[in-house]
């Protein structure tokens, strides 16, 4: 889906990546992230909100929750991450990432709330009264109170299969009535996914979901309440080219996840955003059957395809790859992703470098996530690789303590 972005956009990650997986640095099935794009997509989205009167938090289940990219977007002007569930959490508490948004898309589990609460973020949001009551206890026990949303919904509003969830918006005054009798939470604001959405028969045009509008009138009603609300959340598809319609709308906060890696589905089909493609996944010729070649998976994902693109490149050396582009059968679906099947076979060697292109998930894959610096400057960088846990890794591909990352981390962010 964003091959051709990244050979015109980013050539300059994709070479890098086909040196490295040659010379043996980095091994197949890896995402290679140029922590260069990250930062300037970061400052482009931090200037853009600042403008607008937005608050940014960053969505990392993208990129596997990686440190390096967090903390470089951060650096860049963003906001606390997202912990879009409590492992997002932990894994932010591993390397002293701050996290200023929890509980969506999933809750927090009963007997992890103590723990979520203890990390101090800004905002929780709930789905029922229940898990108020647990973040109350919880806030009540370490003398603090915590801040909450609530994610609102209403007939005809829009969700992913198996992420459904809240309370419904006639339910919103009476909800709001029962966390006010709590001593140690307060109602903040509301929230819902998704806000907005690429209409990609309109042009790749942004526009806002009915999910949006039934968070307005959420904050209307509490408003008429007397309640402060210093939250409208609407995360989903948010990039700078979104923003301005949100902010139009009332919202405050928005949670660029995709927007900081370039690869928001507008991204793919339009060449003229400011955000760089950012990542480009890693694979290695296994073998052929037939007139197809087999790369090893572990990170595939069946994305969109965009006639005229590249599916996939391969090659040993940049020069060779780069003017070898074959077709990446997307729409052979497998249970499990082992292998990435490509046409012709015959331009591709065993032990060629094989470069995909598309709009993924890393947290829900098997793959190791590399990190680079310096390639605005000619001057590539490789920084400790990560398996899809985010456990850092060594040479030889064995855990070693976070705190090497904070070190080196910290060292990246002084220059």
């Amino acid at each position: 889906m964003f091959m051709q972005r990244l050979i015109d956009r980013n050539p300059g990650l994709l070479k890098t990546a086909v040196d490295l997986h040659q010379a043996g640095r980095i091994p197949a099935n890896t995402f290679v992230i140029d922590l260069d794009a990250i930062a300037e997509n970061a400052r482009i989205l931090s200037s853009t909100a600042e403008g607008l009167g937005l608050r940014t938090y960053i969505m990392t289940k993208q990129f596997a929750r990686n440190p390096f990219v967090t903390k470089v977007a951060q650096a860049a002007g963003l906001g606390g991450v997202v912990a879009v569930d409590i492992n997002c959490a932990l894994m932010a508490r591993r390397f002293g990432i701050p996290v200023g948004h929890m509980g969506h898309l999933n809750q927090i589990p009963r007997h992890q709330v103590p723990t979520a609460v203890a990390m101090r973020p800004e905002v929780i949001t709930v789905y029922n009264v229940e898990h108020a009551r647990w973040i109350d206890e919880a806030a009540a026990d370490q003398g603090v109170v915590q801040d909450l949303l609530i994610r609102v919904s209403a007939p005809g509003d829009i969700f992913f299969d198996g992420q459904e969830g809240g309370f419904q918006e006639h339910e919103v005054a009476q909800v709001a009535g029962a966390i006010g009798k709590l001593g140690n939470v307060r109602l903040g604001g509301v929230t819902a996914f998704p806000c907005i959405r690429y209409n990609l028969n309109r042009g790749e045009k942004a526009e806002p979901t009915p999910n949006l509008y039934t968070v307005l009138r959420a904050a209307e009603t509490l408003r008429g309440m007397g309640i402060e609300v210093r939250q409208i959340n609407t995360p989903g598809n948010t990039a700078s080219d979104t923003m301005a319609v949100l902010a139009a709308h009332g919202a405050t906060h928005v949670e660029p996840g995709n927007g900081v890696s370039g690869t928001t589905p507008n991204h793919a089909y339009r060449n003229d955003l400011p955000e760089r493609p950012a990542y480009v996944y890693v694979s290695e010729i296994s073998h052929h059957v037939g007139a197809r070649a087999y790369a090893y998976g572990g990170g595939v994902y069946h994305d969109m395809h965009i006639p005229g693109s590249p599916g996939a490149l391969v090659g040993s050396t940049w020069e060779e790859t780069k003017d070898n582009g074959v077709e990446y059968l997307h729409e052979i679906k497998q249970v499990i992703d082992y292998h990435a099947v490509l046409e012709p076979g015959a331009n591709c060697r065993p032990g060629d470098t094989v470069l995909l292109g598309y709009r993924t998930q890393m947290q829900m894959t098997r793959s190791y996530v590399a990190c680079v610096s310096g390639l605005s400057k000619g001057q590539g960088r490789l920084h400790t690789i990560f398996d899809w846990a985010c456990t850092p890794l060594n040479d030889q591909l064995e855990p070693v303590s976070p705190a090497v990352v904070r070190g080196e981390v910290d060292g990246l962010l002084a220059l």
